[in-house]
């Protein structure tokens, strides 16, 4: 039987092999809700425990071990379960220069749209972000280190880390059921994965894009390096004295122009989102599986906690 023929199988082999990279993605969100709250937690009601240990250093290196140590174990297991070639989509699509300028452009564009209408949710539902005080200040060896830290975390680690988790085998799973499925399917899980519904939001539709990159190209390096740059690009809205943001101005204004005219100009071929997106049964499959409902209510205490009294 040639690899491409189809097979056909059930709704509850179906849900197991959602829940075989399910419950990874289960341990994902538990682990960086327990390092987001947790440890402020602990600071604050328990100091004696930290030893004096400073609380943002802390959730850095375990933000960063963590992260690697799940994309590396428990993925790559459920990746081998469902016996996944990840190595095919680690390739090297060779773009060339100006379309990986056009994908990261459309990219920063995109996300700065959607970041602007959910960050309303900052005024109707008072919610909180995680968020780093030592931002941008390099007075002292002990805030360098830390802006070290988070930039390694921050820009590299995580993006490298979630396109391999989220474009890599979850996209690529749910891709066995629809190729377009798989696009939406990946993204709707990469928001409900994210801290709170500020985030979720563009993660929606950044993921979205990003999704869209990875089936055009069959490769999660063009994601990967969208990722980065936009984690860049944000990271340097973090950093950038106060002074010096009309620069950031100057830039948001050459990305919206350059997305336009790449647009315009369609350089950029991502591909549409078709058939069996939107089937109700796929989506019935997906959010009924144990784990994926187990994630959800996850993000749910994460909205609820992530809610300013």
């Amino acid at each position: 039987m040639s690899k491409n023929t189809p097979v056909v199988i059930t709704t509850k082999q179906a849900k197991n092999q959602i829940n075989h990279f399910g419950r990874s993605l289960v341990l994902y969100i538990a682990v960086f809700m327990a390092v987001n709250y947790g440890v402020p937690f602990i600071a604050s009601h328990y100091p004696a425990v930290l030893n004096g240990i400073d609380v943002d250093l802390l959730r850095l290196c375990l933000s960063i071990i963590l992260m690697i140590v799940i994309t590396v174990i428990p993925f790559n297991i459920s990746a081998h379960a469902l016996d996944l070639n990840i190595s095919e989509y680690l390739k090297n699509p060779r773009l060339r220069a100006d379309r990986v300028v056009a994908l990261i452009c459309i990219g920063i564009g995109l996300n700065l749209v959607v970041t602007s209408i959910s960050t309303l949710f900052y005024f109707f539902f008072h919610t909180q972000s995680i968020s780093y005080s030592f931002l941008g200040s390099f007075r002292t060896t002990d805030q360098i280190i830390k802006n070290i830290l988070y930039l390694l975390h921050f820009v590299l680690i995580k993006p490298v880390c979630d396109e391999y988790i989220f474009r890599g085998i979850i996209q690529r799973q749910l891709g066995h059921y629809g190729r377009y499925f798989g696009v939406l399917g990946s993204a709707a899980l990469y928001a409900i994965s994210q801290p709170n519904l500020v985030d979720a939001v563009p993660a929606f539709f950044v993921g979205w894009y990003l999704s869209l990159i990875t089936l055009r190209y069959h490769s999660i390096r063009p994601s990967v390096q969208v990722h980065i740059a936009l984690c860049l690009f944000l990271w340097a809205l973090d950093v950038i004295p106060g002074n010096y943001l009309w620069l950031i101005t100057v830039f948001i204004i050459v990305i919206y122009i350059l997305a336009g005219l790449f647009l315009f100009q369609k350089r950029v071929d991502t591909g549409l989102v078709r058939y069996g997106a939107t089937e109700w049964k796929l989506w019935r499959i997906l959010l009924t599986s144990g784990s994926i409902i187990v994630c959800m209510v996850l993000f749910a205490i994460n909205v609820f906690l992530s809610l300013r009294g």
